[in-house]
């Protein structure tokens, strides 16, 4: 079962904003916890009533109504209620325009422009086809979190460690093909001193942790079952043949086994 509810949900799949919009979202939490979880895309997330607290990587932020947080692409997050009453919020996905990855960004917001948002939202349909009309709202809603989402501070976070800057470029797919050469340079460090600070920090090296992430989704994409050609490049690979040896290897199956088994 998800942990929320949909209340409203309008792919929107257009460009504005220099924004690439995916998707906005109403829901109403069923769970006490949102179990940590990731995307491949930048979400605001924008919680409308309920308290509790925002997980984000291995950290907890106090979450009450009016506190909005934009969560970077591949960045791990999740929900912990300390009410009965569930939250409602509000969810953009979208990407950059630009391809950057964006920032983590918080903010709390004015009742007054919380009720602006809710006198829009409840102009839209809460489902199916938006007509021509509805488009005005939907961007006057997404300027508005935008135009807040860019006046975010990000002074109230603890910079991000290395393991949780390494999970996050390693999760973006246009970094799905570097070598660990290029993510240790991305991440500003030479390969060899990047593995030991990880080691240090978390147990694993650059390749463990890499290795670990890319067959989490390739083993999600075969049990979906995906094409064993279109799993190796979900996972970063571009030889079908050699995905399929690098399966046996780190799982003991033949990926046709787990699509099988899906």
């Amino acid at each position: 079962m998800l942990a929320w509810s949909h209340i409203l949900v309008q792919k929107i799949e257009i460009q504005a904003l220099n924004l690439s919009l995916k998707k906005l979202q109403l829901n109403r939490h069923r769970l006490s916890e949102v179990k940590s979880h990731h995307h491949n895309f930048s979400q605001l997330i924008l919680y409308l009533s309920g308290a509790g607290h925002q997980v984000i990587g291995h950290r907890k932020y106090k979450v009450q109504s009016g506190e909005l947080f934009v969560i970077p692409p591949g960045l791990t997050h999740g929900f912990q209620s300390k009410e009965k009453t569930r939250p409602l919020c509000l969810v953009l996905d979208f990407f950059n325009a630009d391809k950057k990855p964006g920032r983590l960004g918080h903010r709390r917001l004015s009742q007054g422009i919380l009720n602006e948002l809710h006198g829009l939202l409840s102009r839209l349909p809460a489902k199916g086809k938006l007509k021509l009309a509805d488009y005005s709202t939907v961007i006057s809603v997404i300027a508005l979190l935008t135009d807040l989402s860019n006046k975010a501070s990000t002074r109230q976070f603890p910079e991000l460690s290395i393991y949780e800057r390494v999970q996050a470029l390693l999760r973006a797919p246009e970094n799905w093909t570097l070598s660990l050469k290029e993510i240790a340079r991305k991440v500003g460090y030479q390969q060899d001193y990047l593995t030991r600070k990880l080691k240090e920090e978390n147990g694993q090296g650059l390749m463990e942790i890499r290795n670990a992430i890319r067959l989490e989704y390739a083993t999600q994409a075969l049990q979906r079952g995906f094409p064993i050609a279109e799993a190796a490049l979900a996972s970063g690979f571009n030889d079908p043949n050699y995905f399929a040896r690098w399966i046996r290897f780190h799982t003991g199956q033949n990926p046709s086994r787990q699509r099988s088994n899906k």
